[in-house]
């Protein structure tokens, strides 16, 4: 992640425009996407932990992915957000570090910041690898993805996140007389070498091909899957339906995640290339903006997407809203299972009464003509 603790104290015309661009981006914007994702997240956490969810190891990365965007937009709210909305003044008249930011320039956000970003990033390509893995061997899953073997997979992402962001905690250090961070004479040679070499192939390069593979190859066997159905109208079941949504909302996922990650990829390569011109850049300072609020986006909105492709999801959430405001949340649990069984009957016997022309034949051969009932649901 790009760093903005240094500032220049001789504001120019295209300084102010970076600044209020950044107190709408960042303070305004960033603070009601973080506000809506901490909420939207927190509600997917519960969901997902309900004893109908938290059995697969699907639902078990997305809990973990959902702590991750938790903590980014926390961090993101008082190192961005809060910090414009007061300093947006202070910046623009070119006055010393105000007292807000001067408890910000001691706290270690930057290494926080980039340990949660990369546990984000590598929890994405191992929930897409754990769905790759149940299409190509949906034999042999059950024994590859156990629950034990999902919790030791995310452990060893934090663990890997917080040793590869060990040298950024070494990078600078707080000077007191001048009121601001400086760079140690180790964070000058990580700057130089990790930050280039190491930071995009890791960060960028190397997810990016990954995810870029897997939803390919995750994509081709949601088309033939959909031509299967086609052929075999009729016959396709619950679970697989289910399954086929699942996969279709990982999709959106990683899809949404590559774009919001982009600009940031596109960003790092041009500060590696030519780090002084870039820095004066305005356009690289406007970009820089977009990009970080496109990645409070990306953490923000799983949500919705959890809601718009998983039925189950939905279903899940609104019995845990229900269970919340209503008195009596059995008799719900009752209507919600006279109505899904009610619900399935109907659809097998549309499916039958549609294979057979209309009509079913008895034991003893004589044609038996059905009658649906527009609401067979009980009053």
């Amino acid at each position: 992640m790009l760093s903005n603790d240094s500032y220049d104290h001789d504001v120019d015309h295209s300084l102010r425009y970076i600044l209020l661009f950044r107190l709408i981006v960042w303070g305004y914007v960033g603070m009601v996407l973080s506000i809506f994702g901490i909420v939207g997240n927190i509600i997917t956490i519960l969901v997902l932990m309900s004893s109908s969810l938290r059995t697969t190891s699907t639902n078990i990365y997305l809990i973990a992915l959902s702590c991750s965007n938790i903590l980014f937009l926390l961090i993101f709210i008082p190192s961005y957000s809060i910090r414009y909305l007061l300093g947006y003044s202070v910046y623009m008249s070119n006055e010393p570090p105000f007292a807000f930011e001067i408890i910000l320039s001691r706290l270690p956000t930057t290494p926080v910041y980039n340990t949660i970003l990369l546990s984000i990033i590598y929890l994405t390509i191992a929930v897409s690898m754990d769905r790759l893995i149940l299409i190509k061997l949906p034999l042999k899953s059950k024994h590859i993805l156990t629950k034990r073997a999902t919790l030791t997979t995310i452990l060893l992402i934090y663990i890997f996140s917080i040793v590869y962001c060990i040298p950024y905690w070494l990078e600078q250090r707080y000077a007191p007389d001048t009121q601001e961070c400086l760079l140690t004479n180790i964070g000058k040679k990580i700057h130089k070498y990790i930050r280039i070499y190491f930071y995009i192939p890791v960060v960028y390069v190397i997810p990016f091909i990954t995810l870029t593979c897997i939803n390919i190859t995750i994509i081709q066997n949601l088309i033939a899957k959909k031509r299967r159905k086609q052929s075999l109208f009729g016959k396709t079941n619950r679970k697989v339906s289910a399954d086929y949504h699942i996969t279709l909302m990982l999709v959106a996922i990683i899809i949404v995640f590559v774009l919001c990650q982009l600009p940031l990829l596109v960003l790092n390569v041009w500060y590696a290339i030519d780090p002084h011109g870039s820095y004066e850049s305005f356009k690289f300072h406007a970009l820089n903006s977009i990009g970080i609020l496109l990645t409070v986006f990306n953490t923000s909105t799983n949500f919705l997407l959890y809601c718009f492709f998983g039925q189950k999801f939905r279903l899940t959430l609104l019995q845990f809203i229900l269970n919340v405001f209503t008195k009596n949340p059995k008799d719900y649990n009752l209507q919600r299972q006279s109505l899904v069984d009610n619900k399935v009957q109907l659809k097998l016997l549309q499916q039958r009464i549609s294979a057979n022309q209309y009509s079913i034949t008895t034991s003893d051969s004589k044609p038996l003509q059905v009658k649906i009932n527009p609401n067979p649901l009980p009053r």
